[in-house]
């Protein structure tokens, strides 16, 4: 016994440091991934997600979704950030222009997910569809009220083909941009039907 505690070195300065580097990129990889309230903190601080997005992803994702460029995720049982560097570089490099994916936090592949397409032009887009479903000219289009926001969207759920498995996919417009729903359940979507009151 007392041969082992002789036997026994430190580690070179070098060695403290490596090791250091690997526990903090350890305990940041598993904290920003199972960590989903420091996650959701972080993310509203860094990532341009306007309150309407917010109340629109909490309610057709969850609390805790991952807002997210495609290819920066990484996939297990959930989608995560393989090193908090790689989110916050990918949150502060958004602008309110930029287009985006925003995942729920506990799927496989992304799925379900919302992609998010700011207009550009305001919402003077927006603002023709109400004008033209108000004269009758509803074009296939109904109201949708999502997270209590005013959406108008297809009346006409589709089912798209996304990573080899057939999905549901439901587009709808509100006052600031576009947004694609994928792999939502349809009656999930149907409830949301409707004018806010």
């Amino acid at each position: 016994m007392w041969k082992l505690a002789k036997m026994k070195k430190t580690l070179s300065p070098f060695g403290t440091f490596v090791v250091s580097v690997a526990f903090f990129l350890v305990a940041s990889h598993l904290l920003l991934k199972y960590a989903d309230g420091a996650r959701s903190w972080l993310q509203q601080e860094l990532a341009p997600v306007t309150a309407e997005s917010q109340a629109i992803f909490q309610e057709l994702l969850g609390k805790h979704y991952i807002i997210t460029s495609a290819s920066k995720l990484h996939f297990s049982s959930n989608p995560y950030y393989f090193t908090p560097f790689d989110a916050v570089y990918t949150w502060r490099k958004m602008t309110e222009t930029t287009s985006y994916q925003a995942c729920s936090r506990r799927s496989s592949s992304c799925v379900p997910f919302v992609v998010f397409d700011p207009f550009t032009n305001g919402a003077a887009g927006f603002e023709l569809s109400a004008e033209m479903m108000q004269h009758g000219y509803s074009n296939g289009d109904v109201y949708y009220c999502i997270g209590g926001e005013p959406a108008i969207g297809a009346e006409a759920i589709k089912k798209v083909q996304f990573n080899h498995r057939q999905v549901t996919m439901l587009t709808f417009s509100t006052p600031s941009g576009h947004y694609m729903v994928f792999g939502l359940p349809e009656t999930q979507l149907e409830k949301w039907r409707g004018r806010c009151s």
